[in-house]
């Protein structure tokens, strides 16, 4: 398949069926790839939390105030959700730095 193909075939999800889960062993694929994401100089200037529980999802879920309260239903519903963190020039973290 080419690029071309697969950028064809994606498509954004507007709404999470709360029913449907990952597997763990899905859920460890997608923790597999968040950690082989390719950096310039390997450099890797990222973090990610991932929730799936309910708890977790609903944490993440209270940064959808203000304009992106229309997220927050997608949040709660979504099997996991993942936060990517990234570092700033001076090397903090974004969410350190009180962004």
């Amino acid at each position: 398949m080419d690029i071309i193909s697969v950028a064809l075939k994606r498509h954004s999800t507007k709404a999470f069926d709360a029913s449907k889960k990952l597997t763990p062993e899905q859920a460890e694929q997608i923790k597999t790839l968040l950690q082989y994401s390719p950096s310039s100089t390997n450099s890797q200037p990222w973090h990610f939390i991932v929730a799936s529980t309910e708890e977790g999802k609903a944490r993440v879920a209270k940064s959808a105030a203000g304009n992106y309260v229309f997220n927050e239903r997608k949040m709660l519903d979504a099997s996991h959700v993942v936060v990517f963190l990234c570092k700033n020039r001076d090397g903090r973290c974004l969410a350190e730095a009180g962004c």
